[in-house]
């Protein structure tokens, strides 16, 4: 008895608290009953193998006095899991009731059990217990062999038993024979990979959650991390009793730029997955204080307030610990004349505090719920499970401490032109003409100077040519100082700084004080950010200067500090595909591309602004392209313009279109485009053309506000069938109307035709709860208008695949950012620089195109950077400048042909630096050709041609049918063929490279296939040897019968010598050899009898002569004829394995 309860407890432990019931067990059940007894049910082992293996067996006795229903199962407990099920068997005993019975039972366990780690199983199973039981059920409750008992039912059978096994370690294991035959790349991998000892990857609780310098703009943007549970099984653990006792710390340095504009601003703050606040929320006052707000164990939020009053520009770094109840905050920074400050703060909220990091996300900067402050995020370190002292130096050091020095400079420049300007205000005011007082003069005389030593000679000379053009420009010394003087002032640097890299001027300059970049320094400073994107261009491509990433850097934080839109578009690029030094991180890219993204939605209802344009992905290598952006000049626009004043409703609506919009190089004129739109709808034949000018009739976008005219002709349009009125109308009733219910049918209306406004608006009724909140459906609406171009709908799209919290949408911030990244580059002011670069190239100006689409490669638009790279082509530039944007061009989700062929081309000249250059150009080649080029197809067929090895990878790329894998000229020819079909398509040249190698190669692979059938060659070889034959035998009767004629004009000439004969002179004969009547006059008195001109010589060998002739002209024929009978049955047999 007491064997059977030590075994009971001993497996009930070791079985991790298994559902098998705790109580006496005997291998019969049950144990009061006789073995043998016909009335009493039984079940046991006679015999089964201690260890597990893979070809045993297990005997079972049992009995049943009635009919009854007997299983053998097999179960194993892991680490994970308990009593997995990895075998079993049942079957029906109904015979010989009453009397023992026994039954061997093969075992037939998983592979993954018995053996260890093999091709067929790359997991074995650890199990720490296996154990085999038998059991008797009653078959009238078990009826059926799928019904089984439960876990927790096995006491209420009418008999069971069971029995521990012993496992194999894992490393004594025997291996498993093979079955099957594998390929020669798996056995390989397996080869490669066996004995290899599998390491859990390092874990720690220490997160460095910013490797690299984040920009806050002060706005509702910031970087999102997630933090999931430990692998660490420990750390787990850990982090688990962490929650409501916890122990954190994290280190954060900021640089200030400007208190917060409002009451609070974020500098990190938790939210859970109900979108509250959670531990920790830190926050920045509008005095420079540093509130913390944290969730107690109660569920409630409390805050306290650390009185800091933070210095602005100065690298300042937080360390705040959070231990039980308890909060401590640490702050450290430098002040001007590099004293060291250190403060500690330390509030006990009397309460634990809650703390769950994987619950929800945290947010670096501003989100949704909050702004963030204006200035800079450096190192950012967070211990998860709290430490004594955080390690968090400032890096990189260098970067951030020349950031700090540029923006000490921009405010010495900003103080020195002002004091500037007030100095000439105040000589302006003397020289004048006007009254002043007594005593404002005795003021300026004795007054107590505001800026002493602005104006100091080294000032001077320093900034002496910002000085002079500020002195030449006339309306900046008339009008009064202010930021938008500033602003137009460093507009003017930037063009003049802009135009003498152009003329050639060195960047650096023989003095510094005098080059571009000091313009551009200033230009930066007065808050023309254009210049700072310039700059890091500078710095970064190394135009005129050696490369320095490290200014780059500087620069390019510098602008996006300003919210300039190119600025954050480059910071975003960046991040996004880790280029230039910045770090890989599209979490941080993703807080760039939606500030970008929301300023984007909002500038597009500006369409007044004169500094915004569609951008037109115009490529300057393309001539037909670039005849598009003539302007007003343009034949085109002069033509459309002509039948639009003919009343052509179509050329009224294209005009009207170009001119609202600025396309193809004409100037925006929304007046003359109102006219336009105007004169098209009221022919009222057309539904886009009225749905156009209601839309700017309800807005009053370029004419008078009309809202009763607008909606009537918004309704004449839906009712012509307008999807996009539809939408109009909806949008109508939702913001005028404020009949929500008539809007959302007509929205719905719209988006089952597939409007992209009408998903979105849809999308936003889901999110508003009308009918119900649907927040799922919201994301799918909105990620369906993103597809459709919509720019508010990429944008709430993306914010959900970047935090994840919402079921069933994974969190995928690369997506996010892919969304927001085609969207962003429809930016208008975007599209003011392409437009500008386009013009400088289209005058001529090369340089300063090349250095106007280099600012835009560096922002990511494809098309600038195939333009950037063909211009340092067209200029010689070196060679790093064509590789460096053409090699970026590629990067794109949907990269231009141009810039892959260009980089195939350079990795194919590269074989040299590159093991695997040919296989990089095909790849390149192959991405081209997808693309729509037919010259990336030609390429790819020389090189196949060539004997390249081709990928398997390519030939899924390129979608060959699997016929044609099998041969390389098969696939050439496949590949020439589709290159044929897509110049067909682009109506380009019939004679091109890729139809005439396409003709090449069907000649040849004809040619082979007719070599290669035996019928064929045979009667091809007959065909030809036939030919020679007879072409050798005319040829020799010709040779034999001209050397028999000349014979024979020898003789004649031999005749007519010895004065048998009058030689008659050819000019005497006429065609054929008759004589002319004279000649024949002359020769009359010579004539003979016929009877007697048998007899002479000279008469039979010229009949001779002219036989031979005859034979000669006929076996000439003879030979052309045969040739060409033998050519067509050549070329007939050869059409027919061409055809």
């Amino acid at each position: 008895m007491k064997v059977s309860r030590s075994l009971c407890i001993t497996i009930s432990f070791t079985t991790l608290l298994s559902l098998i019931p705790c109580e006496l067990l005997s291998p019969v059940t049950p144990p009061q009953t006789g073995y043998g007894e016909k009335d009493s049910y039984f079940v046991q082992f006679d015999s089964v193998p201690e260890v597990v293996t893979g070809n045993s067996t297990a005997r079972v006795r049992y009995q049943c006095p009635k009919a009854c229903r007997v299983g053998l199962e097999v179960v194993f407990t892991t680490s994970h899991k308990t009593e997995q099920l990895v075998f079993r068997r049942t079957w029906t005993s109904v015979k010989n009731l009453g009397y023992p019975r026994v039954r061997m039972v093969p075992l037939k366990l998983p592979p993954s059990v018995v053996y260890k780690q093999g091709l067929s199983h790359t997991h074995p199973s650890d199990a720490r217990e296996v154990i085999i039981r038998a059991w008797l059920a009653d078959i009238d409750t078990h009826a059926s062999e799928s019904h089984h008992p439960r876990d927790g039912e096995y006491h209420g059978l009418l008999a069971h038993t069971l029995k521990l096994l012993r496992m194999v370690p894992l490393a004594q294991r025997p291996a498993q024979a093979r079955t099957m035959c594998t390929s020669w790349g798996t056995e390989l991998l397996w080869q490669l990979a066996e004995g290899r000892i599998q390491q859990c990857p390092y874990e720690s609780d220490a997160v460095d959650m910013m490797e690299f310098p984040m920009v806050s703009t002060g706005e509702y943007y910031g970087v999102i991390r997630v933090f999931q549970p430990f692998v660490n099984r420990e750390l787990e653990t850990a982090r688990y009793h962490n929650m409501e006792h916890p122990r954190m710390a994290i280190s954060v340095w900021i640089y200030l730029l400007n208190w917060c504009s409002g009451m609070r601003c974020s500098i990190m703050k938790h939210v859970n997955e109900f979108n509250s606040f959670g531990t920790p929320l830190i926050m920045l006052t509008n005095t420079g204080n540093i509130v913390i707000q944290v969730r107690l164990a109660s569920k409630m939020d409390q805050a306290f307030t650390a009185y800091t009053s933070l210095p602005v520009l100065t690298w300042i770094r937080l360390d705040c610990y959070v231990e039980y109840s308890q909060v401590t905050l640490q702050v450290n920074y430098k002040t001007v004349s590099e004293e060291k400050v250190a403060a500690v703060h330390v509030y006990n909220f009397n309460e634990d505090i809650l703390y769950n990091d994987t619950s929800g996300y945290l947010v670096i900067g501003g989100s949704r719920f909050m702004a963030g402050f204006h200035g800079y995020i450096g190192p950012m370190r967070y211990y998860r499970l709290g430490t004594a002292e955080v390690i968090n130096p400032l890096y990189p050091s260098k970067t951030l401490e020349d950031l700090d020095e540029i923006h000490w400079e921009c405010e010495e420049v900003k103080l020195m032109i002002e004091g500037f300007m007030d100095e000439l205000r105040v000589h302006r005011d003397i020289l004048s003409d006007i009254c002043h007082s007594y005593y404002s003069a005795q003021m300026r005389r004795y007054g107590q100077m505001t800026c002493p030593q602005v104006l100091d000679w080294d000032s001077q000379r320093k900034y002496w040519p910002t000085l002079k053009l500020i002195m030449a420009q006339e309306d900046l010394m008339s009008g009064e100082w202010d930021s938008v003087a500033a602003l137009r002032l460093g507009r003017r640097l930037f063009e003049d700084a802009v135009g003498r890299m152009a003329k050639g001027e060195p960047v650096a300059g023989a003095d510094p004080a005098l080059s571009p970049l000091a313009l551009l320094n200033v230009s930066s400073c007065l808050g023309h950010q254009q210049a700072a994107l310039l700059l890091a261009t500078v710095h970064l491509a190394g135009f005129g200067v050696p490369v320095d990433l490290q200014q780059g850097h500087v620069y390019s934080l510098l602008g996006a500090a300003a919210d300039h839109r190119m600025a954050l578009l480059h910071l975003g690029y960046k991040h996004m595909y880790g280029l230039d030094g910045f770090p890989r991180d599209p979490a941080m890219a993703y807080s760039y591309y939606v500030n970008i993204a929301r300023q984007t939605s909002v500038d597009k209802d500006r369409i007044g602004d004169s500094q915004q344009y569609i951008t037109e992905s115009i490529l300057i290598s393309d001539e037909r392209e670039l005849q598009t952006q003539m302007g007003e000049t343009d034949d085109v626009i002069q033509y459309i313009k002509l039948q639009a004043e003919r009343g052509d409703i179509e050329s009224q609506k294209h005009l009207a279109k170009v001119l609202f919009w600025g396309l193809k190089g004409v100037t925006k004129d929304i007046g003359g485009a109102v006219k336009w739109f105007a004169q098209s709808a009221m022919q009222m034949t057309d539904a886009k053309a009225v749905y156009d000018y209601s839309m700017l009739l309800l807005k009053g976008q370029g004419v008078k506000k009309n809202v009763t005219l607008g909606l009537r002709l918004m309704e004449k349009a839906a009712a012509m069938g307008s999807n996009e009125a539809l939408n109009g109308l909806g949008w109508y009733y939702s913001t005028v109307g404020k009949d929500h219910k008539k809007a959302l049918s007509y929205f719905q209306e719209a988006a089952q035709n597939g409007s992209s406004d009408a998903i979105f608006n849809v999308g936003v009724y889901h999110l508003r709860g009308h009918p119900i909140r649907n927040e799922t459906a919201a994301f799918e609406c909105f990620l369906n208008s993103s597809y459709g171009g919509h720019v508010d709908g990429a944008i709430e799209a993306a914010y959900y695949l970047s935090v994840g919290n919402l079921p069933g949408v994974t969190r995928d911030p690369e997506r996010a950012v892919m969304l927001l990244k085609r969207i962003s580059e429809q930016n208008g002011h975007l599209g003011y620089t392409n437009r500008k670069a386009l013009q400088a190239y289209l005058q001529g100006s090369r340089e300063e195109a090349l250095l106007r689409f280099a600012m835009l490669a560096e922002t990511g638009m494809g098309m600038a950077q195939s333009n950037a790279g063909h211009l340092c082509e067209e200029l010689n530039h070196s060679s790093a400048c064509q590789w460096r944007y053409y090699n970026h061009s590629i990067y794109n989700s949907a990269p231009h042909y141009s810039g892959l062929l260009k980089m195939g081309d350079w990795y194919g000249q590269n074989l040299d630096l590159l093991t695997d250059g040919r296989s990089l150009a095909m790849e390149m080649y192959s991405k081209a050709a997808l693309a729509g080029s037919p010259q990336g197809i030609y390429n790819l067929a020389v090189l196949i041609e060539e004997g390249q090895d081709i990928p398997l990878s390519i030939l899924d790329t390129m979608r060959l049918p699997a016929e044609t894998r099998s041969e390389k000229r098969a696939i050439v020819k496949h590949l020439l063929q589709r290159c044929v079909e897509l110049e067909e398509e682009q109506e380009e040249d019939v004679l091109s490279p890729c139809a005439l190698s396409l003709l090449r190669v069907q000649v040849q692979m004809a040619w082979r296939d007719l070599t290669h059938n035996p019928l064929h060659l045979a009667l091809t070889y007959g065909i030809l040897g036939g030919l020679l034959i007879i072409v050798a035998y005319v040829i020799g009767q010709i040779i034999l019968g001209y050397g028999e004629a000349l014979s024979a004009r020898r003789r004649d000439g031999a005749f007519a010598g010895s004065g048998d004969a009058a030689p008659v002179h050819p000019s005497d004969r006429r065609d054929g050899g008759e004589m002319d009547g004279a000649s024949q006059r002359e020769m009359g008195s010579r004539r003979v009898n016929p009877s007697r001109e048998a007899t002479q010589p000279g008469v039979t060998r010229r009949r001779r002569d002219r036989d031979r002739e005859r034979a000669l002209r006929e076996g000439i024929d003879t030979i052309v004829t045969v040739a060409g009978v033998c050519l067509c049955a050549l070329s007939t047999m050869l059409l027919s394995h061409l055809l």
